[in-house]
C-alpha cells in the first residue's frame, strides 16, 4: 500500500478523530497515535478509538507521559520502512518520536502541522534554535490560523504554507436553533489552570453582580477560584462532549480569558451552537472571531476592558451578536481545513 499520507499525532482526541475520517474519504491516509491517552484532566470522551473509519495503529498502550519512547520509535521505524508514502505529517515538534521522523524521513516529504503560536512559543535562544533546527527538515507547514502564521515568520521557515483555520474538526450533532434572550449568562469551558487566567474574570465578575459565570472543569486552580469568587460565579465539574449541545444553550455568550492558547476549540464549538464568544487576543482562534461582529477579541490582563465589554452588551447588540454567530458557518471552515490537506 502507498499512502498520501502517514500521519502521526499524539493521542485519538476526537477532533483529530473527525479530521482524519473526513481526509480518508479523498485521500489514502494512515494514522499512528503515539499514545492510548494523557493524564491530563479532560472531558472523559475527550479520547476515543470508537468511530474511526480509517487504518491505524496506537503506539503505546499506555499514558502518553508514561510511555516507552524507545519502544515507540522500534515501532515507527518499521512502519516507515515497510510503508510506500508521499508525505509524512508529524503533528507538533514537541515529542522524541517526531524529531526521530523528521530525520529519518526525506525533507521533500515532511510535514507539520503547526498548533503552537507566536504567543505560546519561544523564538530565541536555545529552544528557538531547536525549532528552527526542526523546521530546517520539513518541506510543508499546516498552519492553523494567523498566530501560528506569525511564529513560522519570526522562526524564518522557508517552505511551503497553508494556512488550515483550524486543529480538527468538532462533533457537531443535529440541534435544534431557538431564539436568544439576552439574560447576562457567560459560561467558560475547560482546564482550570493558571494559564487559563479565570483570576481575571472571576474579578470581574464580583464586580458585576447582575451578571453570571459558569466556570466548567477542573484543574490545580479550582479551589483557588472558590475561595475568591462571590455567588454570581457558579462552579460546575468537567462535562463530556456529546453533552456540550444540552449545556451551551443555557448560556449567552463564552468567555475565554486564557494567557495563551494555541487553539480553543470551545470558541468553534459555542459557535456552532449559537453562541457569541469572547476571545482573548492571545487564542489560536481569533481568527474566527469578527469583532463586534459575533463576539468580541480582548486584552486578557486588562480587567477594565473586559469588564467595559460586557457592559456595554444589551439586548439589541446580543441580538445582533448572534445574527454574526449564523452567518458564520463552521461546516465551511472545515471545508477549507479538509481541502488545505489534498493535494494540488
Amino acid at each position: 500500500m502507498c499512502y498520501d499520507y502517514i500521519i502521526v499525532t499524539h493521542i485519538p482526541s476526537f477532533y483529530k478523530v473527525n479530521l482524519y475520517n473526513e481526509l480518508n474519504t479523498k485521500l489514502k491516509i494512515f494514522v499512528v497515535f503515539v499514545a492510548i491517552d494523557t493524564i491530563e484532566r479532560r472531558a472523559s470522551d475527550f479520547s476515543t478509538l470508537q468511530n474511526i473509519n480509517f487504518p491505524y495503529t496506537v503506539l503505546s498502550d499506555k499514558f502518553l507521559q508514561k510511555r516507552d519512547v524507545k519502544s515507540n520509535i522500534r515501532k515507527l521505524r518499521a512502519i516507515l520502512t515497510n510503508n510506500c508514502y508521499k508525505r509524512l505529517l508529524v503533528n507538533g515538534w514537541d515529542l522524541k518520536e517526531f524529531w526521530y521522523l523528521i530525520m529519518l524521513s526525506p525533507k521533500s516529504k515532511n510535514c507539520l502541522a503547526l498548533e503552537s503560536t507566536i504567543i505560546d512559543s519561544k523564538t530565541n535562544g536555545i529552544k528557538g534554535l531547536m525549532k528552527k533546527i526542526f523546521l530546517s527538515r520539513i518541506s510543508l507547514v499546516f498552519a492553523s490560523g494567523s498566530l501560528h502564521l506569525k511564529l513560522l515568520h519570526a522562526l524564518n521557515f522557508r517552505g511551503t504554507i497553508k494556512i488550515t483555520k483550524g486543529v480538527g474538526i468538532i462533533n457537531k450533532p443535529n440541534y435544534v436553533i431557538t431564539d436568544k434572550k439576552y439574560r447576562r449568562k457567560f459560561v467558560y469551558i475547560g482546564r482550570l489552570t493558571k494559564v487559563k487566567n479565570l483570576e481575571v474574570i472571576v474579578k470581574v465578575f464580583n464586580n458585576l453582580p447582575n451578571h453570571t459565570l459558569t466556570i466548567i472543569g477542573d484543574g490545580e486552580e479550582k479551589e483557588y477560584l472558590r475561595s475568591i469568587a462571590k455567588h454570581n460565579i457558579i462552579f460546575k465539574p468537567p462535562i463530556e462532549n456529546s453533552k456540550l449541545q444540552f449545556e451551551l444553550p443555557n448560556y449567552d455568550i463564552l468567555i475565554l480569558p486564557s494567557i495563551r492558547e494555541p487553539w480553543g476549540l470551545v470558541v468553534e464549538e459555542a459557535l456552532y451552537f449559537g453562541l457569541p464568544v469572547m476571545v482573548s487576543k492571545n487564542c489560536g482562534s481569533i481568527d474566527l472571531v469578527k469583532n463586534g461582529i459575533n463576539g468580541y477579541i480582548f486584552d486578557p490582563l486588562n480587567e477594565e476592558e473586559i469588564k467595559t465589554l460586557i457592559l456595554n452588551i444589551d439586548d439589541i447588540i446580543y441580538e445582533n451578536l448572534v445574527k454574526g454567530v449564523r452567518r458564520f458557518s463552521i461546516h465551511e471552515k472545515d471545508l477549507h481545513q479538509i481541502k488545505s490537506y489534498c493535494f494540488d
